[in-house]
């Protein structure tokens, strides 16, 4: 099958979790983004808030959770701006 560049837009913004909100938590959805720009401290929040389902409870607990066990972390990390990333994939 030809991936033609429709195809190709359609699964990326599906990988970013733009086509339809996710059932997912807020860890797992930074892991599968891999970093979420966080410069401006309610930027993740938008972020997951427009992809996921409904974000932990409909409150940011489950995003704090994961910030307060190192499961999310936020560090400089592209274009010396701040990102939420896995922190598994930033043991810094």
């Amino acid at each position: 099958m030809r991936l033609t560049e429709r195809r190709l837009t359609l699964r990326y913004l599906e990988r970013q979790l733009l086509l339809a909100r996710s059932p997912m938590g807020s860890g797992q959805a930074v892991r599968l983004l891999l970093g979420l720009q966080a410069q401006y401290s309610p930027s993740p929040y938008l972020a997951l808030l427009a992809r996921l389902a409904r974000l932990d409870g409909a409150s940011t607990t489950g995003l704090e959770d994961c910030l307060r066990d190192a499961t999310v972390v936020k560090s400089t990390l592209m274009r010396g701006t701040l990102h939420l990333v896995a922190g598994a994939d930033y043991r810094a």
